[in-house]
């Protein structure tokens, strides 16, 4: 009996354990798609409904907010300064290009595809310093 609950016990902490790598699943395409590394999303079941910018920004910072209550990541005011930098830098990024023009204007104006690459790419680096 004791050992039933022990494997029962160790599987499901084993499951929780994968949250973070479900959740830098659905981080990262939701910022491939924000930032143009995947065209289009429309989900025909749905009246061909086609998802929006928007719809990226709620999955990746609910990626983030689950991502910090998950007892596997560490309390904010634990990491290094220069972390913590890296870290607001990803959802810094992910707002600015959507709602603050200037944000959007200097990545764009850093070229096409370049500078949605640099944005990938800061929020991908913000994302693996939250979870590792």
């Amino acid at each position: 009996m004791a050992t039933s609950y022990k494997s029962s016990f160790l599987k499901n902490y084993g499951e929780l354990k994968t949250l973070p790598a479900t959740l830098s699943v659905a981080f990262i395409a939701a910022s491939l798609y924000q930032f143009g590394g995947i065209s289009d999303i429309t989900l025909v079941w749905l009246s061909n409904y086609t998802l929006t910018g928007t719809h990226s920004i709620i999955v990746s910072l609910g990626a983030f907010l689950v991502a910090f209550m998950s007892s596997e990541t560490k309390s904010f005011e634990r990491y290094e300064d220069w972390e913590k930098i890296a870290i607001l830098a990803g959802p810094g990024v992910i707002l600015g290009y959507e709602y603050v023009t200037e944000v959007a204007d200097f990545l764009t104006g850093i070229g096409d595809p370049l500078g949605m690459q640099l944005a990938f790419l800061a929020t991908l680096v913000s994302w693996a310093v939250a979870v590792r």
